[in-house]
This record gives structure tokens, C-alpha cells and sequence, in this order.
């Protein structure tokens, strides 16, 4: 069974992370995926990460507590010591830091590229949420959670254009049978409402053709022939004259 694209990228995601996080740091990190959703706990103060998948501007997010973001920011940024106070540059230094994980991890999604930036709060409902544990070995470890909205991160211009290429290999013998309507048209003119209400039996509308042009054949708005109108068995018919190049 295939996996989806979320469920790719949360699988991804830890193998981007960890040499990130381990740069600085005097023991490597290790990110992995918990079997179970750890919630924070209500009233819990969040930084939130907003990741949009570019083209199609759908949204996932990341989000840490604020002594876990102040830890990342911490082993980040090579000190030996956690900041005891939150500062902006905190938690730009955990963005940079995810950025260029999500960007590795969503390598995976082609057409598809992601942007990570600070935001207060989400303004949609989850459709699914992962809890992840990132861990470098000792007694120190953060929580963090990704949300997802049910269609995220959708197809990029690049998978997007897959079907039709495929098209390209597409068997045509399987249409051959599927029946579409095509209209003859004789001519065709405009009235004032009050024309057509006065019609009656007997009532002759003049067209905008002469009788020796040719009739138009429309598969939908678009003429795809023209030809010379006969009658076959009692039934009119169409003699194709001009087949009318669809670009």
C-alpha cells in the first residue's frame, strides 16, 4: 500500500533533523515518531511554526513548547547552557534549524517545496496530528508536535503535470466506444423577447446563413467541421467538406 504524502514526510522528517540538531552539539540528536499522540498540556505556552507547501499555499504546522524551543536554541546555538529567558532570536534560530529540515524531508513530495514561517496560532482545524521526541542521549528531551489539514501539502506543478504526460501512453482504443453529442447547425440568429413570444405556427426566422454556405458541425461551443447538408434515408446528414483544426 502506498503511503500518502504526509505520512511520507513525518517518516522523513527525523533523517533531516538529526545532523541539524547535532552540528553544535557535544552528542548527536535523535528525532523519532511517537506510536501515540502526547497532547500538551492545556495552557501550555506554544511556538508555532506555520509550513506552507509551495505552489498550492496548503498549510501544516510545528509547534514546541517554550522550554523546548528554549532547549533547541540552547544546543543550536553551541552553548552549554539552556537560556533561562526567551528571546526572538530563540525562536528564529528553531526556524532556521526546521526549515532546512522540512525543506530536506519534503525533497521526497515532487512538485512540491515548503516554506516555514513564526506565526501566533492556526486558524483551521487539524485533520491529523504526530507527536515526535527529539533526544540527544542524556536526560534532555523535546516534544513537538505537526498538524496537518486533510489535504496538505496537495500536488506541486510538477506532479500535477504527470497525468498528462501520461496521457501520452494512454491506449486511444479504449475511448473508441464512448459516445459524445454533436450538434448540426444550420444558421442561428438573435430575437427580442418579444419576437419569441409572438411566435407562432407557421412563423418564418430568417438565419444568419445563405442557403449555399456550409453548415457548421459543434461538438459542445466549438465547430470541429463543416459540410454540405444531405439527406440520407429521410434523415438529414452532414457532408464533411472542411474539418476545422482544433487549435
Amino acid at each position: 500500500m502506498s503511503r500518502n504524502p504526509i505520512d511520507q514526510f513525518v517518516e522523513a522528517l527525523p533523517a533531516a533533523l538529526g545532523p541539524i540538531l547535532s552540528k553544535k552539539a557535544p552528542s548527536p540528536w535523535t528525532i523519532t515518531v511517537d506510536e501515540k499522540l502526547k497532547l500538551f498540556p492545556a495552557g501550555t505556552q506554544l511556538l508555532t511554526l506555520l509550513l506552507v507547501a509551495e505552489p498550492s499555499k496548503a498549510e501544516a504546522a510545528i509547534q514546541f513548547s517554550m522550554e523546548g524551543t528554549l532547549l533547541l536554541a540552547g544546543a543550536l546555538g553551541g552553548a552549554g547552557t539552556v537560556p533561562t529567558q526567551f528571546q526572538p532570536e530563540h525562536a528564529q534560530t528553531v526556524r532556521g534549524a526546521l526549515a532546512e529540515a522540512c525543506g530536506n524531508a519534503a525533497a521526497l513530495l515532487e512538485g512540491t517545496q515548503v516554506k516555514l514561517q513564526l506565526t501566533k496560532a492556526v486558524s483551521w482545524a487539524p485533520a491529523k496530528q504526530v507527536s515526535l521526541t527529539a533526544s540527544n542521549g542524556t536526560s534532555n528531551s523535546v516534544q513537538f508536535q505537526m498538524l496537518f489539514t486533510a489535504d496538505w501539502p496537495q500536488l506541486g506543478a510538477t506532479a500535477l503535470a504527470q497525468p498528462s504526460q501520461g496521457l501520452k501512453g494512454l491506449d486511444v482504443g479504449m475511448l473508441e466506444n464512448v459516445e459524445i453529442d454533436v450538434v448540426l447547425q444550420f444558421g442561428e440568429r438573435r430575437l427580442p423577447l418579444r419576437e419569441i413570444g409572438e411566435l407562432r405556427s407557421g412563423s418564418v426566422i430568417e438565419l444568419d446563413k445563405y442557403v449555399q454556405d456550409p453548415a457548421e458541425l459543434l461538438l459542445g461551443d466549438r465547430i470541429i467541421a463543416r459540410g454540405e447538408v444531405v439527406v440520407v434515408d429521410g434523415n438529414y446528414g452532414l457532408r464533411v467538406t472542411e474539418v476545422v483544426d482544433p487549435k
